[in-house]
């Protein structure tokens, strides 16, 4: 084993070599599991540390912090007693720099009394899973800490993680370890709060235990009350998503009530418009404002780069393909006749120039964004915590209900799972918005020329098959593309894993482990509902 100071300093290049833009997700994972967990919910206040070069940057818990009222605290190191105390920064006042470069409290700062409800932040180059600790060597938070009578916390990337560190006397191991993947609980302290046990997740950021199929069957066999990981049941069921689900269903079902008013051209743009930002837009932003800062950061609102341009042409396409074969799959040939129609009730007409501009606003670009930012970038953010596998499968779920069509419900989750693929690969949620774009445009103009070629084929079958082929061609050129994004990752040193690795045979369980709840049981019935009405 390694003694302590070559450990630092293996540590510390093993840190440097993260890249920025990995440490940024990977913090704003570490960071957004501690605010979800009933640690820092009960926490009396907040005692925090400003980061240094390269160190895990936790500070917007301390604006969460004080957002909830909770009094902030930094530390402040005396070099000659060699003693750290830490003292509450008043709302409007700044840290300065002070010991060793580290931002410090103004020196008439109130002194900072913990209790026992007290939450401690604790920096460190690595732990294990026991709590133990790697410092920096000067010893100030065990001092500290020795008389600390609250609940301590550390954070560490995964792949950081030791399996053992070397202790001494003096040192103290942290209650509690979060990581991008996960928390545990790391010593048998009394708390005042209930918490789970050793290695369990207190939050829904872990992945979910389950046993194949067996584990189906049990889930169903207890019921939506017994939901969770293990035998207590510690998670429970993402009901907040679902909720933002059955808002837009309940909205686009009320919005049916006024479809004989956009009978007259002058004032159908209009009202298609105003229905899209009413059902998707508005509640999506209210549901990002509610989960807080720190939620909004996680939606990947960046622009696709350059380098990405080959994969989506490559993604559209496979989407058009891939669309038409599920199509005819479940509803015939005949199913690619007809007008484009929004969510089976607003029919799209263009005339004028003008016409085609408000019905590519209203029929393209609106419902493209409404959904994506809801069902790509917020259900994923949120299901991404099971897993990505459970993400991209309940959101294309969802998705597919959203449109109220039996006949159309295949073909709409084929593609939602290509547009969450698209995001996931290109890291950004603009990404399945422009391709969302492309495709209504096609399904907008290009039903005309469609009809053309299916005339001119000659048979049903000569067409499907330029269909499959072009399918499986611009899906290997897809394929290769997203290969060569990864590999850019790969050389920048960029993580490919975006939460825990679930593997695919637990992936039932866990998505039904997820998506089994009140919530999720109305959403059924009203999708089940809505969906025979439209048949008859």
């Amino acid at each position: 084993m390694m003694d302590k100071m070559t450990l630092r300093g293996v540590l510390l290049q093993k840190r440097a070599e993260f890249s920025r833009e990995q440490r940024k997700e990977l913090d704003r994972n570490i960071t957004a599991g501690i605010i979800d967990s009933s640690i820092f919910k009960n926490a009396s206040m907040l005692l925090i540390y400003a980061p240094l070069e390269n160190e895990i940057n936790l500070l917007p818990l301390a604006h969460v912090a004080r957002k909830r009222g909770l009094p902030i605290a930094f530390p402040r190191c005396d070099k000659e007693t060699n003693t750290m105390q830490f003292y509450f920064l008043p709302e409007g006042q700044k840290l300065t720099p002070g010991a060793y470069g580290i931002p410090e409290p103004p020196e008439d700062a109130p002194v900072c009394i913990p209790d026992e409800r007290a939450l401690c932040i604790v920096p460190a180059l690595s732990y294990d899973l026991d709590g133990n600790r790697i410092g920096y060597g000067k010893g100030y938070y065990d001092r500290y800490l020795s008389t600390f009578p609250g609940i301590t916390l550390g954070a560490t990337y995964a792949t950081m993680l030791l399996k053992t560190v070397p202790t001494e006397a003096h040192d103290l191991p942290v209650d509690w370890l979060f990581t991008e993947r996960g928390a545990y609980h790391c010593c048998e302290t009394v708390a005042p709060i209930t918490q789970p046990t050793k290695k369990e997740t207190i939050s829904q950021s872990e992945e979910v235990p389950s046993h194949g199929w067996k584990r189906i069957y049990e889930i169903l066999m207890n019921g939506a009350s017994k939901l969770g990981g293990g035998k207590d049941g510690a998670l429970k069921p993402l009901h907040a998503p679902l909720i933002l689900v059955l808002c837009n269903f309940v909205l686009l079902l009320l919005s049916r009530l006024i479809d004989a008013r956009l009978l007259d051209r002058t004032s159908e743009f209009v009202g298609v418009i105003l229905i899209q930002v009413l059902t998707f837009i508005i509640p999506a932003i209210l549901y990002c404002k509610l989960r807080g800062e720190i939620f909004a950061e996680r939606i990947r609102l960046r622009a696709p780069r350059i380098s990405h341009v080959l994969f989506l042409l490559y993604l559209l396409v496979v989407m058009i393909a891939g669309g038409l074969l599920t199509s005819i799959l479940t509803g015939g040939i005949r199913s690619l006749e007809g007008s484009f129609t929004l969510y089976d009730t607003f029919v799209a007409r263009t005339g004028t120039s003008t016409e085609t501009v408000f019905a590519i606003v209203a029929y393209a670009l609106l419902p493209a964004v409404g959904e994506e930012l809801t069902y790509r970038s917020i259900l994923c953010s949120e299901y991404e915590k099971r897993g990505v596998g459970v993400a991209l499968v309940a959101s294309a779920l969802t998705f597919a209900m959203l449109h109220f069509s039996f006949a159309h419900f295949l073909t709409y989750f084929f593609l939602g799972l290509l547009l969450a693929a698209a995001m996931y690969t290109t890291r950004s949620f603009l990404a399945p918005i422009l391709l969302h774009i492309c495709y209504n445009i096609f399904c907008l103009f290009g039903q005309p020329y469609l009809s053309a070629f299916y005339v001119n084929a000659g048979s049903n079958e000569i067409f499907i098959f330029c269909l499959v082929v072009l399918f499986l061609l611009f899906a290997a050129f897809a394929a290769g593309e997203a290969r060569k994004i990864y590999h850019i990752h790969a050389k920048k040193n960029i993580s490919s894993n975006y939460t825990t690795a679930l593997p695919w045979r637990r992936l039932p369980a866990t998505l039904l482990e997820t998506l089994l709840s009140p919530v999720a049981a109305v959403c059924l019935v009203v999708w089940l509902i809505a969906s025979v009405v439209n048949l008859t």
